[in-house]
């Protein structure tokens, strides 16, 4: 048996998530750093327009990274909102609670 692995804090979640946003999304002319929090994700028209497409393959990374689905569409749309509401999502689902 592995020993459990604590979870991330959540800057360095938000900051992951950041990053797979860019490479998954091959957006060559943003870096992760530039992704505010609190951003429009899909068919936001800030820094990036991300489509249903772009939301599968980002959703198939964080399934092979942290072993959470988002399969339910109005799960979908809510944790899509912003980089903020993708790593409130995960944490809720892996039973994660970071300190105010």
């Amino acid at each position: 048996m592995s020993p459990i692995e604590p979870p991330p804090s959540l800057a360095a979640l938000k900051a992951r998530l950041k990053q797979i946003i860019v490479e998954v999304c091959d957006l060559q002319d943003l870096s992760p750093e530039e992704i505010d929090d609190d951003e429009r994700l899909i068919r936001g028209g800030g820094k990036f327009d991300l489509g249903s497409l772009d939301a599968i393959e980002i959703s198939a990374a964080i399934d092979k990274e942290y072993a959470v689905r988002i399969e339910d569409l109005s799960a979908a749309k809510a944790a899509f909102r912003s980089v903020s509401s993708l790593a409130l999502h995960i944490a809720t689902e892996k039973g994660w609670e970071f300190g105010a």
